[in-house]
């Protein structure tokens, strides 16, 4: 099982609406990230959705031609969600490893990592494809609907339409 869940969370200080919010990413029993009730969202840190989305959206397509995908995870500075296509299959694991002078939030090699809190978590490679495309179109059309005043997400959009 593949879920992603998010709540966008709108403030005035935000660039544009949508930016913020909260991101859970399922992978079968184990999650990465977390959601909280509407009482705590002044609480608690939110993340950029728009990041994760994007992110995300460039894992799926990287997929398509790569047997490994690491994804960085901006609010730590070792953390990484790791993606491996094998067959019909995507394993999933947080692993650990430096990140190192130059690297990118996505990156299709990563050295000397360690396992993290959860390994191995097998989900099919259609429904992770899948559940990327109805999320990230579903993101994308809130955040273009709600900000028609500008083009900033123009790329977001392609890199999106690339995966279809």
């Amino acid at each position: 099982m593949f879920e992603i869940i998010y709540k966008i969370v709108c403030s005035e200080y935000d660039d544009f609406a949508g930016e913020n919010g909260f991101l859970q990413i399922k992978f079968n029993n184990f999650q990465y990230g977390e959601m909280y009730p509407e009482e705590l969202y002044d609480i608690m840190d939110k993340v950029s959705l728009h990041d994760w989305i994007e992110r995300l959206i460039r894992v799926a397509k990287y997929l398509r031609t790569n047997d490994y995908v690491a994804l960085s995870d901006v609010e730590s500075y070792n953390k990484w969600l790791e993606f491996k296509k094998k067959g019909q299959n995507v394993i999933v694991s947080i692993v650990k490893a430096k990140k190192a002078k130059g690297s990118k939030d996505v990156e299709l090699d990563l050295q000397n990592s360690v396992a993290g809190e959860w390994t191995n978590q097998v989900i099919s490679y259609d429904e992770f494809q899948s559940e990327i495309y109805v999320k990230g179109g579903e993101y994308i059309r809130f955040i273009t609907e709600n900000n028609k005043e500008s083009n900033i997400f123009e790329n977001l959009r392609k890199e999106y339409e690339n995966i279809l």
